[in-house]
């Protein structure tokens, strides 16, 4: 399910352009001169839009709008109409590197856990996850897909390490190289595509964040106990982060968290308001810092709660997956990465 926060109907942006789902030139006729001249248009609608939404500068939005005689309503609909095909493909490609995480259940069915990301540190493999995901797990075995469908494999680690809920709430596995098996065809994420620096939180018009992890919602995933085969469907949401008074108001330190805009009471697809499932499993999922220009960008945190009644979702910021990943390079036996 792809979902984008806000309200919005399709509008008449002028009388030579329109804001449409697609963005398609809708006179083929068009000068290459006006092709461009739209797309720019559409560009700053779709950004105004994504702006309306939030809680950053909304007097000045508004003013904007009031000039070009266009309400929060019809920008937020070329933000959604630009989110929604740029998600498409991010969830496409991302949905190599994030997978859903299963465990069994008493009668030795797969049963929904959450989510992981996997990454590469130095010459080392890991899945990252919430700390809590693994808490829950306890003893059992972790199974996952390749890609949120196909048949599921046991993850390959002999032990997982992970720091309390409110330490934090790191988890990281450390996967056995000889026996990727079918992960070998994942995408490991590794250097630039980790965000290394730890880059503050980004506002301006250039770039959003993109969230995506794996509900347990039973309306979400399809379990065939038998094969052990599933088809889950992924939660993505494209979002900014608020204020940073709201890492006051949470009493969570910005150097630790990320907090980005979520209100499940106002969420839309294809531009309909929709329910979208409960976030319960995308605990574990990745949240990245994405470039418009280029639809790429790298890990920033990992999902770990969903605070509903300040409409935010939470991450770890990833410095501290990756601190606790060099740190197990450094003391635990070779054995455990072969």
């Amino acid at each position: 399910m792809q979902t984008a926060n806000g309200a919005g109907r399709l509008v008449k942006q002028a009388t030579l352009y329109t804001v449409n789902a697609g963005y398609r030139i809708d006179n083929m006729r068009t000068s290459r001169r006006d092709a461009i001249a739209k797309y720019r248009l559409q560009g700053i609608a779709a950004v105004l839009g994504e702006l309306s939404g939030t809680r950053v500068q909304p007097e000045l939005v508004q003013r904007v709008l009031d000039s070009l005689g266009l309400s929060p309503a019809d920008l937020q609909a070329a933000a959604e109409a630009d989110h929604g095909e740029r998600g498409q493909k991010l969830a496409e490609c991302l949905g190599q590197s994030v997978l859903p995480v299963f465990i069994e259940d008493e009668r030795g069915r797969p049963e929904r856990l959450g989510s992981c990301v996997l990454a590469r540190v130095d010459s080392n493999f890991y899945a990252f996850t919430a700390g809590h995901v693994l808490q829950a797990a306890g003893s059992s075995r972790l199974w996952a897909s390749p890609g949120g469908r196909g048949k599921l494999t046991l993850l390959p680690c002999v032990i997982g390490y992970h720091t309390s809920q409110t330490a934090l709430d790191v988890g990281i596995l450390p996967l056995r190289r000889r026996a990727l098996g079918p992960f070998e065809q994942c995408v490991f994420l590794a250097g630039s595509e980790l965000d290394e620096d730890d880059r503050p939180d980004d506002r301006g018009f250039s770039a959003f964040y993109f969230v995506i992890g794996y509900p347990a919602s039973r309306s979400q995933v399809k379990v065939s106990h038998e094969t052990y085969h599933i088809h889950q469907i992924s939660f993505q949401l494209t979002t900014s982060p608020p204020t940073v008074d709201s890492y006051l108001h949470e009493a969570l330190p910005q150097s630790d968290y990320l907090l980005l805009d979520f209100d499940q009471k106002d969420t839309r697809v294809a531009g309909k308001r929709v329910a979208p499932p409960k976030l319960q499993g995308v605990s574990g999922g990745g949240m990245f810092h994405i470039s418009r220009t280029t639809v790429k960008g790298p890990l920033v945190a990992i999902a770990t709660e969903h605070r509903r009644t300040s409409r935010l979702l939470v991450g770890t910021r990833i410095k501290h997956f990756l601190a606790a990943a060099r740190q197990l390079n450094a003391t635990a036996p070779p054995e455990l990465f072969e």
